[in-house]
């Protein structure tokens, strides 16, 4: 991070902790209005997001030693379609419908593997690893075939370092102009560098929304994590910073900041605050210097949902079975527990009458700009009735 960025989140953490003494909230931003109960709990909306979001965003779908050779695929079903995601013979990890340009057959069917090439399961249509139909047994039985016109059908796919995303909408900006200011903001931690340690999941009884909500504010600490995390950070001095598209930032100083001495000054916030961001439409990131985790939440209906922790770490500390990782892993999953178990409660009275709509605070602005940047995907005219909110955070929203 660059000194100049250092400072003025220095300051911003200041004047946080002087506004919170004065009890004063920031004249200049605007009133949230409220977030109606129904895109909680509708069933239409629900199917708005389904149909809308996850086919026309930037998804996280893996890490590069995933493919870690030509022909080294995976199956990835979480945008609600089946994917193969394969290394080509060209080094470069390409995504493809699990579709034979035939019948429609599987190319493959186990979660990951390798393969020399793509082949149907059906029909033995035989497809090489960059998608061009190779192989079709008695080809003289189609009239006019041309092969190079059944090539597979392939999704964009696009790496932040690592870390591979796909998006389904072939008219997609590209993925470092939906990132906008994120990636040159987050170049200090190496994402290629970084390496996969682990993968587990939690299963969470809410809606996918209610989940992210809870990990967008420190508005709970001191009430959630009152002998965990409120212990370490102060959330009177947080500083959040909301992005285009939908993504955002929150630094939360630790109550008592003590930096090393000699340590690289670009990670001096990294160090002496909990750096968290969350990347649209389900990613939330609290970083560190060499290791952290990705927490990406998939709905798996629309009460229930997915909520994935994907560890990454440096080439010479990536190893789950070590103590240190497995002490590390279980501290966090222990604040997760915390984090998600008045989740499954809260969902049951969204469902209740008596839940009408969310009154947002200065501290949960970043819930509001998630929430935006849903309805501009979805397309607000297409929203159930009294269910979409007004755009009022675009002058607040930082480009550069």
């Amino acid at each position: 991070m660059e000194r100049a960025e250092i400072a003025a989140l220095k300051s911003d953490m200041a004047e946080e902790f002087a506004r919170y003494e004065r009890q004063e909230r920031p004249a200049g931003f605007p009133a949230l209005p409220d977030l109606p109960a129904g895109r909680y709990t509708d069933p239409d909306f629900f199917a708005l997001e389904q149909k809308h979001i996850w086919s026309k965003s930037w998804l996280f779908a893996g890490h590069a030693d995933e493919f870690s050779r030509p022909g080294a695929y995976k199956l990835w079903r979480d945008a609600g379609v089946p994917i193969v995601l394969v290394r080509g013979a060209d080094g470069v990890v390409r995504g493809f419908y699990n579709t034979c340009r035939h019948r429609g057959g599987p190319l493959v069917r186990e979660a990951a593997g390798e393969v020399a090439s793509l082949m149907c399961k059906y029909h033995c249509w035989n497809y090489d690893l960059e998608g061009r139909l190779k192989f079709v047994p008695d080809e003289h039985e189609f009239a006019g075939l041309d092969k190079s016109e059944r090539a597979l059908i392939a999704v964009k796919v696009a790496q932040w370092g690592n870390l591979v995303f796909v998006n389904l909408d072939e008219n997609a900006a590209p993925l470092n102009a939906f990132l906008g200011p994120l990636v040159p903001e987050l170049a200090d931690l190496g994402f290629a560098r970084l390496k996969f340690v682990e993968k587990h999941a939690f299963n969470i009884a809410s809606n996918w929304k209610v989940a992210m909500d809870a990990f967008q504010e420190v508005y709970h600490l001191k009430h959630i994590h009152p002998q965990t995390v409120d212990v370490l950070l102060d959330h009177r001095g947080v500083a959040m910073t909301l992005y285009p598209n939908g993504h955002s930032r929150m630094i939360t100083p630790h109550r008592a900041p003590q930096d090393t001495p000699g340590a690289d000054p670009a990670h001096e916030i990294t160090r002496t605050t909990s750096r968290a961001y969350s990347l649209f439409p389900n990613v939330i990131t609290p970083v560190s210097e060499f290791e952290f985790p990705l927490l990406v939440f998939w709905p798996t209906s629309i009460r229930t949902c997915r909520m994935d922790v994907i560890w990454f770490g440096q080439p010479d500390d990536c190893d789950a079975a070590t103590p240190q990782w497995r002490d590390r892993i279980a501290n966090f999953d222990a604040i997760l527990e915390e984090d998600t178990e008045n989740l499954s409660w809260i969902q049951e009275s969204l469902e209740t009458p008596g839940f009408k709509s969310v009154p947002l605070s200065y501290q949960e602005r970043r819930i509001y700009n998630h929430h935006t940047q849903i309805d501009r995907v979805i397309g607000a005219h297409r929203l159930p009735e009294g269910l979409a909110i007004p755009d009022v955070l675009g002058p607040h929203l930082r480009t550069d």
